[in-house]
C-alpha cells in the first residue's frame, strides 16, 4: 500500500515537472516566435535599407555567385534584379581579371569592409572603374559574402581633371614669367619657381619648409607688414606695392599679387607672385626728374639757380656726390665750368678748349659719352688724348662718367659725375640714364641762356652792360617803393663823362665806345652789388644807391676818385677820363617824387660841369 502511495506522489511530481516543462516550452516557443518575428522584421528592414542604398550591394556565396542584389546593383550593371541572380563575379569583370578570381575571392575575404579598386563590366561589355568592399557573415549558419560595389567613374573623371589641373598649375607655376611662391595657410613655404630663384637668389632647397614671415625676403622695417599681408590674403585676392629683399641683402621694389588656394571654400594655402618694378620705378623717377627740370626751365629762375636744381634732381636717379656742368664758349674758345661740386677738388672756372686736355674737353671733342676708371685714365694720358696737368685728383678707385650736352646735332657742353672710392659705382646702365636726361638738360640750359640773352638785350645796354634807360628807371621806381615801405633813404647820382664829345671827335667813335666801357667797369668796381648802374643815353649814367644817405657821399666820391686815378694810369692815353656828378637823396621823412629827384641830380651835375669849364678857362 505504501509503495502505491509513493508512486502516486512521484507521479504527481512528475506531472508537475512535466507541466512546468510544458510551460517553459510554451514560453520558449513564444520567445522563439518573437525572435523569429524580430529577425524577419530586421531582415525586412535590412532589405529595405539595402534597396534604398545608392551603392550596389550583393549577397554572394563564398565562391562568388550572386544570391541577392539591390536595385542599384542591377542598374549599375544594366541587368534586371532577376537576371543578376545566379551570375558570378566572372560575369561582371573583364576576361583577364576572371582568370585570377580564386585569388581575388581570397583577397576579398580579407578586406574586412575596406574598399579596393576594381574594373567591372556591364551587360554590354562596357568596362568601368569601381571600388568594392567585402565582408564575410554567417546567415542561417552559412558563410556568405556581402559585397558593396561603388561606381567611381565620375570620381575618376574628376581625379583626371584634377590631375590635369594640377599638372597645368605646376606648369604655369614653373613657367610663370613672374617669381612665384606657394605656402600653406600657416605660411610654410612649399614650392617656388625658377623665376623666384632668379629674382631673390634662394633655391627651393634653401627655402622649403621655412615660414614666409621669418623675414628672409622682408627688409627689417617690412616684417610686420609681411605678416599682416600673409593673413589678409586668406580673405581674398590681394595686390600690393612694397619693398622686398634678395638673399644678398639687396632691396628692390615689387608688386605682390597673392591669392588664396580654396578647397571646400576654406583657404588651404596661398600663391604669391612677385614682379620686380625696379625699371618702372627708375622710369618714374626719370620722368619726374625730366618734368621737374623742364618745369624749372620754364619758370622765372635764373640759369645759376637752375644748375643746383639739376644737380639735386639728377641725384634721385644716380650718385651725384661729385658733379659738374661745363659749357663750351665758342666765341672765347674756352670751356666754362658753370657748376662744380666736388668733395676734394676746387676747379678753375675756365679751361682752354683748344688744348683738349681735360676729360670734359675730350667728351666735347668726340661728342660721345665716356666711362673711365683710373687705369683707363692713365692709358688716355699715355696716348696723348688728355693731359695730366688738366686733370684734378684721381685715386686708384676713381671712376668718371661724362656725357655730351647736345641740342640737336650741336654739342654745347658736358655733364659729368665722379666717385673717388668705388670704381664699380657706374655702369653702362648709368650711361644710358645720363644720356637720356642730358638732352633735356641741354635744352633747359639753352632755353635759359636764350632767355637771359633776351633779357639782357631787353634790359641792358648792349655796349656797356649797364641797365638801359627803361629798365633802370623801372628798378629805381621799385627801389623807391621799398624805401617808402622800409622808411630808409636812398641816394641818386647823375654822372656825365667830361669832354666826351671832344675825345670822340679827336680819336673816333671806337675810342669813345671803349671809354664808355671802361667807365662802366670803373663804376661796377666802385659800387656795391645792390647798387644799380643805368645808362640814360650818350655818356650820361644814373647811379642808384639803396639804403644810403648823404653821410655816405664822401666815401662814395673818395672811391670814385681813387679808381679814376688808377684807370687813367692803366689806359695811359693822351687824354684823361673824368666825369661830373650830381647827387640827390630820397628822404623818407620828406619824400619827393622820383622824377623830381632825377631832375635835382641832373641839375647839380650840370652845375659841377660848368664850374669845371670856368676853372679851365
Amino acid at each position: 500500500m505504501k509503495e502505491k502511495n509513493i508512486t502516486k506522489n512521484q507521479l504527481i511530481n512528475k506531472l508537475v515537472k512535466l507541466n512546468q516543462r510544458i510551460a517553459e516550452l510554451e514560453k520558449s516557443v513564444v520567445e522563439y516566435q518573437q525572435v523569429e518575428e524580430s529577425l524577419r522584421e530586421s531582415e525586412e528592414k535590412f532589405r529595405i535599407l539595402v534597396e534604398m542604398a545608392t551603392d550596389a550591394i550583393f549577397l554572394e556565396t563564398t565562391e562568388g555567385r550572386i544570391l541577392e542584389c539591390n536595385t542599384a546593383g542591377a542598374k549599375l550593371f544594366d541587368y534586371t534584379k532577376k537576371d543578376m541572380i545566379g551570375l558570378t563575379i566572372a560575369d561582371l569583370v573583364p576576361e583577364e581579371f576572371a582568370k585570377i578570381l580564386p585569388k581575388v575571392i581570397t583577397e576579398k575575404e580579407t578586406t574586412h569592409g575596406i574598399f579596393v579598386p576594381r574594373i567591372n563590366k556591364k551587360k554590354d561589355g562596357t568596362l568601368f572603374p569601381t571600388e568594392i568592399a567585402t565582408k564575410i557573415v554567417n546567415i542561417r549558419e552559412k558563410p556568405r559574402l556581402i559585397v558593396y560595389v561603388r561606381d567611381i567613374t565620375e570620381r575618376k573623371k574628376a581625379e583626371k581633371k584634377l590631375k590635369k589641373a594640377r599638372k597645368m598649375f605646376a606648369n604655369l607655376f614653373a613657367s610663370s614669367p613672374e617669381a612665384a611662391l606657394y605656402h600653406d595657410k600657416d605660411g610654410i613655404i612649399i614650392n617656388i619657381n625658377p623665376h623666384f630663384t632668379k629674382l631673390f637668389g634662394y633655391t627651393l632647397k634653401k627655402i622649403r619648409g621655412r615660414n614666409i614671415d621669418e623675414g628672409m625676403i622682408y627688409p627689417s622695417d617690412k616684417i610686420k607688414e609681411g605678416k599682416r599681408l600673409t593673413q589678409k590674403v586668406l580673405d581674398g585676392f590681394l595686390k600690393y606695392e612694397t619693398i622686398r629683399k634678395k638673399e644678398d641683402g639687396t632691396l628692390f621694389p615689387v608688386i605682390i599679387s597673392a591669392s588664396p588656394v580654396m578647397i571646400d571654400k576654406k583657404p588651404q594655402g596661398t600663391v604669391v607672385l612677385y614682379r620686380d618694378i625696379t625699371e618702372r620705378k627708375q622710369s618714374e623717377k626719370l620722368n619726374a626728374v625730366l618734368y621737374n627740370i623742364s618745369r624749372a626751365a620754364n619758370s622765372d629762375i635764373s640759369l645759376d639757380q637752375l644748375y643746383p636744381l639739376i644737380h639735386k634732381e639728377l641725384g634721385a636717379i644716380i650718385d651725384t656726390t661729385n658733379f659738374h656742368i661745363a659749357l663750351l664758349d665758342q666765341k672765347e674758345n674756352r670751356i666754362c665750368f658753370k657748376y662744380f661740386f666736388d668733395e676734394i677738388d676746387k676747379i678753375s672756372i675756365t679751361l682752354k678748349y683748344n688744348n683738349f686736355g681735360s676729360l670734359s674737353a675730350y667728351v666735347i671733342k668726340t661728342g660721345q659719352p665716356l666711362l673711365v676708371n683710373r687705369k683707363q685714365i692713365d692709358k688716355m694720358i699715355t696716348q696723348g688724348k688728355i693731359m695730366e696737368s688738366h686733370l684734378g685728383t684721381f685715386t686708384d678707385k676713381t671712376i668718371w662718367l661724362g656725357v655730351p650736352l647736345r641740342v640737336e646735332d650741336k654739342v654745347i657742353g658736358t655733364m659729368a659725375v665722379l666717385n673717388y672710392t668705388n670704381s664699380h659705382l657706374y655702369s653702362q646702365k648709368d650711361i644710358k640714364i645720363m644720356e637720356f636726361v642730358s638732352e633735356q638738360i641741354a635744352t633747359a640750359i639753352q632755353r635759359k641762356q636764350m632767355e637771359e640773352e633776351m633779357e639782357k638785350l631787353a634790359h641792358f645796354d648792349s655796349l656797356t652792360g649797364a641797365c638801359n634807360r627803361g629798365y633802370g628807371l623801372s628798378l629805381l621806381k621799385r627801389e623807391f617803393k621799398f624805401a617808402r615801405r622800409r622808411k630808409t633813404p636812398s641816394l641818386l647820382a647823375y654822372v656825365d663823362i667830361d669832354n666826351f664829345k671832344d675825345i670822340n671827335d679827336a680819336f673816333g667813335h671806337v675810342e669813345g665806345d671803349q671809354i664808355l666801357k671802361e667807365v662802366v667797369i670803373l663804376l661796377k668796381s666802385t659800387l656795391r652789388e645792390i647798387d644799380i648802374i643805368c645808362r640814360m643815353g650818350g655818356d650820361e649814367f644814373l647811379l642808384i644807391f639803396p639804403d644810403s644817405s648823404l653821410k655816405d657821399l664822401s666815401i662814395i666820391k673818395e672811391r670814385f676818385n681813387e679808381n679814376l686815378i688808377k684807370l687813367n694810369q692803366i689806359i695811359n692815353k693822351p687824354y684823361k677820363i673824368g666825369f661830373s656828378m650830381g647827387i640827390s637823396c630820397y628822404d623818407p621823412d620828406n619824400p619827393q617824387p622820383m622824377d623830381e629827384l632825377i631832375r635835382i641830380a641832373d641839375n647839380r651835375m650840370y652845375k659841377e660841369k660848368k664850374k669845371k669849364l670856368k676853372r679851365k678857362k
